[in-house]
């Protein structure tokens, strides 16, 4: 599977109920395509840091899921302006 393909898989399983608006938009949006895939490394990175033993594993784990909560965002806000 590409990583393209992953991204967009990733926002589906989070926003199953607006799977046509994804397909869609980011077919048609490279700006959505860029979150897609940012939202995709986030939430590796964020699964790394909640396996980690690492003394810096909370904060990081902290970090990213905030980061992941502002892409999730993000994508809201794309889906909702694309309607």
């Amino acid at each position: 599977m590409t990583i393209i393909k992953s991204s967009v898989l990733r926002v589906l399983e989070k926003f199953p109920d607006r799977a046509g608006d994804i397909k869609r938009l980011y077919k048609e949006s490279q700006e959505f395509q860029t979150v897609c895939a940012d939202y995709r490394q986030c939430a590796e990175a964020l699964q790394h840091w909640k396996q980690s033993n690492a003394k810096e594993a909370p904060t990081r784990r902290q970090e990213y899921e905030q980061l992941l909560q502002e892409l999730v965002d993000e994508i809201w806000l794309c889906l909702n302006q694309s309607i």
